[in-house]
């Protein structure tokens, strides 16, 4: 989840890293929020209309609202695979550029530690960044309490506010 509102946090930021589970988590939670949208689409508001291409505003939402953070955090990924952010316009030769662009999501970091885009997003933290100190916006503090309560509570234990 933190993947999700790191991503959705850095809506425009291009520079940078994001490591795969990042990459992956936000994707995963993005699709699964259109299906919701699009279910809430038919079963709420009936908006099904065979043979007519358009989707409904809920599900049109969502689909807006992801576009650009979802070509950031590829762009961010290609970084971190050590490759150009241009190569995200891969995707646009049919077939075989989504493909590829699939297969470069996939692939680890071509080294470890830093590389000119940017340390390595697996070894800093919020909390502590290394080697300088980085100023964040309210919301990244939120983003990073929860994170640190959640892994502080530990993935099995109930939760103190129940």
């Amino acid at each position: 989840m933190f993947g999700y509102f790191d991503t959705m946090l850095r809506y425009f930021e291009f520079a940078g890293r994001s490591s795969r589970t990042q990459y992956w988590v936000y994707t995963l939670i993005s699709v699964v929020l259109v299906f919701v949208a699009f279910y809430l689409d038919v079963a709420v508001l009936g908006y099904f209309r065979p043979g007519v291409s358009g989707l409904g505003p809920l599900t049109m939402f969502c689909v807006v609202i992801h576009v650009i953070p979802n070509i950031t955090v590829t762009v961010r990924r290609l970084h971190d695979s050590g490759r150009s952010g241009w190569w995200y316009w891969i995707c646009l030769v049919p077939f075989i550029g989504g493909i590829w662009l699939l297969v470069l999501m996939c692939l680890g970091p071509d080294t470890y530690g830093a590389n000119d885009y940017g340390d390595d997003p697996r070894e800093s933290t919020w909390a502590a960044p290394r080697s300088k100190a980085v100023r964040l916006s309210r919301a990244q503090l939120f983003v990073a309490d929860m994170e640190a309560r959640r892994r502080a509570r530990g993935p099995w234990s109930p939760s103190s506010e129940s």
